[in-house]
């Protein structure tokens, strides 16, 4: 029996939920774009879905069943697809779920919330918050606190709808505008959409799909001329591979087996010259000490800085885990610094925007560590040696980056 999208978007959703797959990792095994839209749509408007199904059932709704309201009323409400159609579609769901028993119940439920009986919080409820911006309350704060004039505009930007990519070695920037005609340059590469033309560019070695913000990262080490550098959290290899073709010694290492394989494969792909090799960043390497010329320390995050990429990244975070992870992030800092040799550099860097991770871990290990300075970097920003991006919806995401020199 052929499955509706009903039940596939169900299906995926229900990974998220139960599992904490993240939504880019379970959309690999779809083609449809009606499910992927729906998948998507209800991540984004999860918060107030939710808070409407509350409404609609006095919470009386268990979790095995919740995601099937929650694509019914975003179809409903979004989509706008007519309530006897998302019936429809709702009630073969349940049939082929075994569920059927569910139907009178989940149409009473729509038919409330198609006469419109599905008021929003007001600013006095404690899920106001949620429901406005889609993320959880003490999420929120955590934007407020640390950008008390820009958090509106932080939370809210949206997802640039071009990727990023650089060129690689012997590829020649009139084949990009050939590919695509609107292609937008920057310092490290080229805005384009993914047409056609650009996918080819791509199966056949001349580009390589790369976040603006990353480029900049591998580009402060500034690689080349056989420099010695280790990226100590590389998974899955892109500022690797990308020193490694201009002209750096790299040596790349990550904690876990398949992640040691992505680098060996992306490498691999990429016909880059890299040491691969696993190794926890947190435990010293003693032939490592003072022998690099820079290290990269790309450390684990929290990832709140790309969140208009990966929104469901919220349902797989709490507070404590970003405690927890900062932890994690000063002991790598605090490891590797021994293996920059004296002159060398260190560069701290993250994909989020919350301080505690970022320039509250420099400053701590600066003030613990005075052998140590930040120094300037040569990126298209203003800087003294650090620097916060923030989301703007045109290109740019929440990375962090902080250069040190070792004297």
């Amino acid at each position: 029996m052929t499955k509706t999208d009903y039940r596939l978007a169900y299906e995926f959703l229900l990974k998220v939920y139960r599992n904490n797959a993240f939504f880019h990792v379970v959309m690999k095994e779809n083609s449809n774009k009606r499910v992927k839209k729906i998948v998507s749509g209800v991540l984004e408007k999860h918060y107030e879905l939710n808070y409407i199904t509350d409404v609609l059932t006095d919470g009386k709704v268990k979790n095995n069943v919740r995601p099937l309201i929650l694509i019914a009323l975003y179809s409903q409400k979004f989509l706008l697809t007519p309530h006897n159609k998302v019936i429809t579609e709702v009630n073969e769901t349940l049939d082929s779920l075994g569920k059927g028993a569910l139907k009178s119940f989940i149409s009473a439920v729509l038919k409330k919330a198609e006469r419109g009986e599905n008021t929003l919080p007001a600013k006095s409820d404690k899920r106001y918050v949620e429901v406005k911006y889609n993320l959880p309350s003490w999420l929120v704060g955590m934007y407020r606190k640390d950008y008390p004039d820009r958090y509106e505009d932080i939370i809210s930007a949206k997802e640039y709808p071009y990727n990023h990519i650089r060129l690689n070695k012997g590829t020649d920037e009139k084949e990009i505008y050939e590919a695509d005609k609107g292609a937008k340059k920057t310092e490290y590469g080229f805005f384009v959409k993914n047409t056609k033309n650009i996918e080819l560019l791509s199966c056949m070695g001349k580009i390589t799909y790369m976040s603006y913000g990353s480029a900049m990262i591998a580009s402060v080490l500034e690689a080349g001329n056989g420099k010695k550098i280790l990226d100590c959290c590389a998974a899955p290899g892109g500022k690797a591979v990308a020193m490694a073709q201009a002209g750096a010694d790299i040596t790349a290492c990550d904690i876990h087996d398949h992640r040691v394989e992505l680098i060996r494969s992306y490498a691999e792909r990429m016909r880059a010259n890299i040491k691969i090799c696993k190794q926890d960043a947190t435990v010293f390497v003693e032939e490592w000490e003072n022998y690099f010329d820079a290290v990269l320390a790309d450390v684990p995050c929290s990832g709140m800085g790309v969140i208009g990429k990966k929104r469901d990244i919220i349902f797989n975070r709490t507070y404590e885990d970003i405690k927890q992870i900062t932890i994690l992030q000063y002991s790598i800092l605090e490891n590797v610094c021994r293996y920059v040799k004296n002159g060398g550099i260190l560069v701290y860097s993250t994909c989020t925007v919350f301080k505690i991770e970022n320039s509250d871990i420099v400053n701590r290990f600066l003030e613990n560590h005075k052998d140590f300075h930040k120094e300037e970097m040569k990126i298209p920003f203003m800087n003294d040696g650090e620097i916060q991006l923030l989301p703007d919806g045109k290109g740019l995401e929440g990375f962090y980056i902080c250069r040190m020199r070792k004297d």
